[in-house]
């Protein structure tokens, strides 16, 4: 995707979902900050060789994902969202609907998505046996 002798550098800034005022602007500030302090960590000029830039933030991913708030996680990471407190893996408003993946018991993460599989498998098993 880079343009001949280039390289991608993807950077993200996770900022919290419903976030009021995101424009342009804001997130000109936010990413000027952030590559001034790559700049000075890594002593390379980074500012400069940028050819192509791409911003998606809240709103975007409100408008173009239907994304609660513009939410791009999931669920936060507070006391009410973890452990016993997630979402159970079966729906409490439609009969025989089950969910798995990062948003359900265990929780977010690659090991916890297909663990939350297997809890789902069995609790399949259990209710139409």
């Amino acid at each position: 995707m880079a343009p001949e002798g280039g390289e991608n550098l993807v950077i993200l800034i996770p900022v919290a979902s419903g976030l009021k005022g995101d424009t342009e602007d804001i997130w000109e500030a936010y990413f000027e900050k952030v590559v001034r302090r790559l700049e000075k960590h890594t002593g390379q000029p980074v500012g400069d060789a940028i050819v192509f830039k791409k911003t998606f933030s809240v709103s975007d991913f409100a408008s173009v994902y239907n994304s609660y708030k513009g939410n791009a996680y999931g669920l936060a990471n507070t006391l009410r969202q973890t452990a016993i407190f997630r979402p159970s893996c079966r729906s409490k408003k439609v009969k025989n609907l089950f969910y798995t993946g990062q948003f359900t018991v265990p929780g977010p993460g690659v090991p916890p998505s297909l663990i939350s599989g297997e809890v789902v498998s069995r609790q399949l098993i259990k209710a139409f046996k």
